[in-house]
């Protein structure tokens, strides 16, 4: 029977499908997650292995002699060393479509408090401070403002039909531009990267980490943005300079800005902690239960589909089965 390695405490009902199929080996819920020490001494043995908030990096490869197929938990991969497994002829595995609502829902309902104010709000009440002025430009309206969607993929046109349901209009920027027919379908109009930038009352991220997107947002890009306008990270914290986003909020180059990811997660540039025009949440735009639970079962879906010689889609280097 061949053997599957977790490398957190996931559900029984996530294994169940597979049980009498494979082997697996995880932590308890009490103890939840094995260091990446303790997976590195354990992987060599098995033929699957699943990260959750873990890396898969060349060590563990080179340590994993018997391993056929790696997952990660998350439509993003950047966590394992996926060009080196490529060398090596190991599929890696995403989530490529579990978490794309709960990530949606999540965009958006920052995109609003972001620009209407409400985690500011929140803070200020539980403080004791009351400040309900008749007149003050501190917010902005969300119905007829524009969104900026950069990356307009699964996750990005699904924050797209949200927008537009609070009455926003949507352009958008994407390396590989919409057909002609999927831009009427969406109702958005496509513009160049800087065009978005300059036209747009919030942007919203949407692309994959790539060391050709590393720091794409910074000082300059920050600057052709309008001083009242918002800004959105629930994609990769690499993607945005923080210190350059920091100093655009400290000195009113941008109005606000709402992130989920960060550069050095779990950590939090010191300054973005101090101000009070951006909101922060600990990379959980996909944190609902029918979502984990989906990207669990895709995730192994993709692992068993590999050890049963077939050729899943949610394989990212394909190249590799041949």
């Amino acid at each position: 029977m061949k053997k599957i390695i977790i490398s957190e405490w996931v559900p029984e009902k996530c294994l169940e499908p597979y049980r009498g199929e494979f082997e697996f080996t995880l932590p308890d819920e009490k103890k939840h997650a094995f260091t990446y020490e303790e997976l590195l001494a354990q992987i060599p043995v098995y033929d699957g292995c699943l990260i959750l908030d873990n890396d898969g990096d060349r060590r563990l490869i080179d340590a994993a002699k018997n391993l056929k197929v790696i997952a990660n938990f998350g439509v993003g991969y950047d966590n394992i060393d996926w060009k080196y497994a490529t060398e090596k002829g190991l599929p890696v595995v995403n989530t490529p479509t579990q978490v794309t609502e709960a990530t949606a829902e999540h965009t958006a309902t920052l995109i609003v408090s972001v620009m209407r104010g409400i985690a500011r709000y929140d803070r200020e009440v539980r403080a004791g401070v009351w400040k309900s002025p008749n007149f003050d430009d501190c917010n902005t309206q969300v119905e007829g403002a524009t969104l900026g969607i950069l990356g307009f993929g699964r996750i990005g046109k699904r924050v797209c039909r949200k927008a537009q349901g609070f009455g926003m209009n949507v352009i958008y920027y994407d390396k590989f531009r919409a057909a002609a027919e999927v831009e009427a379908e969406y109702g958005v109009t496509y513009m160049e990267f800087d065009g978005v930038l300059r036209q747009a009352d919030c942007i919203s991220l949407h692309m994959p980490y790539i060391p050709e997107n590393h720091h794409l947002f910074n000082e300059e890009a920050f600057r052709k943005m309008k001083k009242d306008a918002y800004f959105v990270n629930c994609a990769r914290g690499k993607i945005v300079d923080e210190q350059a986003l920091a100093q655009a909020l400290k000195d009113g180059v941008i109005k606000g800005a709402g992130l989920d990811v960060f550069e050095e997660e779990p950590k939090v540039h010191p300054e973005l902690l101090k101000l009070d025009n951006v909101t922060l949440t600990p990379h959980i735009a996909s944190l609902t239960m029918k979502a984990r639970v989906g990207m669990c079962s895709e995730a192994l879906a993709g692992i068993a589909g590999v050890l049963k010689g077939e050729k899943p889609a949610n394989v990212v280097n394909k190249e590799v089965l041949g």
